[in-house]
């Protein structure tokens, strides 16, 4: 038997009290039976004032949880930052906090990796779903992947459920962007040859509400014109 693949995932929160046991819970007990994958939760929590960070730190008795507390919100791209240089594990990851994603694909995902650089959930799939999808947000994804899918050939190249290996991070990686596509970014800039979609549900949230907003669909515009400049002059990585 090979080795365990050892992982961190992490989840990014602000307000999500109510969420971040659940979450753990679910990514655990999916986990429980698979022999071959060990993993940590990295939680990176905005001070949220709703007590998210005494939820997340009264999970590490029951857990392989770390927390780090930051003093605001001071974006996502930073947070996932924050949480990866913690780690020092090969295998790393990102989820929702918001139970949006659904954590059942996370075994498929991470053992992706042994034969892959990248591994994305997909909402486009041939059996994916999104619950509840209404048709302004369904509009508005289906553009916003679209043009982010000529830049990158990615199926979901939108989607926050993913996992890589460490080397797709190359020396003094930074995610620069404070919005919500981070894998778009690292599409655009890691170093990876190969990558794979997994479909997955998209779930309705239960106990927070969207924080996407018309300043993210704006950062996202940017991302999109700023990437596409660079790919005019810039040839693509390999």
């Amino acid at each position: 038997m090979s080795d365990p693949i050892l992982i961190s995932i992490v989840t990014p929160t602000y307000n999500e009290a109510e969420n971040v046991g659940l979450l753990a819970e679910e990514i655990f007990g999916i986990l429980a039976s698979c022999d071959d994958i060990d993993a940590e939760l990295i939680i990176v929590d905005d001070n949220s004032p709703d007590g998210t960070g005494p939820a997340a730190e009264a999970l590490r008795d029951r857990y392989p949880v770390q927390v780090i507390h930051r003093a605001g919100k001071l974006g996502l791209g930073s947070a996932v930052m924050e949480g990866w240089n913690l780690s020092t594990r090969p295998y790393l990851g990102v989820i929702d906090a918001d139970l949006s994603h659904d954590p059942a694909i996370l075994p498929e995902l991470i053992r992706s990796l042994r034969d892959h650089d990248l591994a994305m959930g997909s909402r486009f799939g041939a059996t994916s779903h999104v619950e509840k999808w209404a048709l302004h947000r369904r509009l508005i994804s289906v553009v916003g992947v679209g043009m982010a899918r000529i830049l990158t050939g990615a199926e979901d190249p939108l989607s926050g459920f993913f996992c890589l290996r460490r080397e797709v991070l190359t020396d003094g990686f930074q995610l620069t962007s404070s919005g919500y596509k981070i894998l778009l970014e690292i599409l655009m800039k890691g170093e990876h040859s190969s990558q794979r979609s997994i479909p997955f549900i998209f779930r309705n949230r239960q106990f927070s509400s969207s924080k996407l907003n018309w300043k993210e669909h704006a950062l996202f515009l940017k991302q999109i014109l700023v990437f596409s400049l660079q790919r005019l002059f810039r040839p693509r990585r390999r």
